[in-house]
């Protein structure tokens, strides 16, 4: 086990799954993309990522309001730590008390990288047992 969080990203532009992969790579995560919402969620039950960030409109159509469902109706993935990363604002607004009551955040595209990086921090605890190196105690020179 590498110790990283693992994320699981979920859109239909490969531009963005590179995007977001190299991104969340460099800043540490162990990344998984998935470019279809068919399948998605067999995919997420298997591997149960520690965080899912997610797009609802899939070739045109609201697709992944369904893949939300699925996974909040799964005993397996309902804890899962979930964002919507969406430019179908208007779609969203109207499903936000729906969110809001599952614990599901959004952010709105296009958005800052430090706004999924804050997300990140707070829908992630910190990991027990894990340090980094800038917690662990330095060598007192003598």
């Amino acid at each position: 086990m590498t110790g990283k969080r693992r994320v699981t990203v979920i859109n239909d532009y490969p531009e963005f799954l590179e995007m977001m992969a190299d991104f969340l790579t460099e800043e540490g995560y162990e990344v998984t993309t998935i470019p279809k919402h068919q399948g998605a969620f067999h995919q997420i039950k298997q591997s149960q990522p520690d965080l899912i960030i997610c797009d609802i409109v899939f070739d045109n159509e609201p697709h992944g309001f369904g893949l939300i469902d699925m996974l909040y109706l799964t005993p397996d993935t309902r804890k899962i730590p979930l964002i919507v990363c969406t430019a179908a604002t208007r779609r969203v607004k109207e499903m936000q008390a729906s969110l809001a009551a599952r614990n599901i955040c959004w952010i709105e595209k296009p958005f800052a990288i430090e706004r999924i990086l804050a997300l990140l921090a707070e829908m992630l605890p910190p990991q027990q047992g894990l340090s980094s190196a800038a917690d662990e105690p330095q060598a007192s020179p003598e």
